[in-house]
């Protein structure tokens, strides 16, 4: 498929060493607008104090019928142009999916991982909730961004006031490419690939992820060589990176990555 553009906002200290951020859905090009724009802030102010944080969205005009393969080799590109050596690299969500493919299918582009609020493939709840969005964004429904803010949060009593007000916020640049995405998202799972992957690896999960249940986030970790696995007991799927703790736990991980072997770590739960 044609590589597509992949611009990137940077925060942080620009000596510092990088942090490639893949953003979660609607993981709009360029850089993020209105409430997402303030979501983005929040989640990387606490990698931005020791990382230089490239913020990067989905590819521009990326084409329907794109495998999730093909979207992370885009990523792999990008990567090689930029960079001289393995980066360290973080998702969210969808971006965590992208994430994982980018390190099984590219190894040695990928020197450290956090897969946040994800999981090596979608639950069977969060696949069918995305085919519905994909639907309704391929129908040019006002209802879409609604339907999945509703169950990014997971909180049936303020279910009313998420759909009034996320149907008060812009519609998603370049739908076309976004349910290209949702798309290759559905086909995606690397759970019999997971040893491929060379990289230190920090799970993030939380109790009550709709889209990643917390057993396949734990599945996600026994396959990987070199894993460990922080869990927010009592958060949603849009609750990990919003948590109390996320930027230390992230902080800490990258900061200590370099060699050191995970394997044998138990889950670290907390409320």
């Amino acid at each position: 498929m044609t590589a597509a553009a992949l611009p990137a906002v940077a925060y942080g200290d620009p000596a510092a060493p990088p942090l490639v951020f893949l953003r979660g859905l609607p993981s709009e090009p360029g850089r993020a607008r209105g409430l997402d724009a303030l979501t983005e802030r929040l989640i990387v102010s606490g990698p931005a104090r020791t990382h230089r944080v490239y913020a990067v969205g989905r590819p521009a005009e990326l084409e329907p019928g794109a495998t999730m393969a093909e979207v992370a080799a885009i990523y792999a590109a990008t990567l090689r142009r930029r960079f001289r050596t393995p980066a360290a690299v973080m998702g969210v969500s969808t971006g965590a999916s992208i994430a994982l493919q980018l390190a099984v299918d590219h190894p040695g582009l990928v020197g450290s991982l956090v897969v946040a609020a994800g999981a090596a493939a979608l639950g069977a709840s969060g696949r069918a909730a995305q085919r519905r969005y994909a639907d309704l964004l391929g129908s040019d429904h006002p209802a879409a961004t609604s339907e999945l803010a509703v169950a990014t949060m997971d909180a049936p009593l303020l279910a009313p006031a998420v759909r009034l007000v996320t149907r008060l916020l812009p519609g998603p640049a370049d739908p076309v490419g976004l349910r290209a995405l949702v798309q290759a998202e559905d086909g995606y799972d690397v759970r019999d690939r997971l040893s491929e992957v060379s990289a230190p690896v920090l799970v993030v999960s939380g109790g009550r992820d709709f889209f990643y249940p917390l057993k396949l986030a734990a599945e996600t970790v026994r396959g990987l060589p070199h894993a460990r696995h922080v869990v927010y007991l009592k958060r949603s799927h849009a609750g990990v990176p919003l948590h109390p703790r996320f930027g230390r736990d992230v902080g800490d991980f990258l900061r200590a990555h370099s060699g050191v072997d995970l394997r044998a770590s138990r889950p670290i739960p907390y409320p």
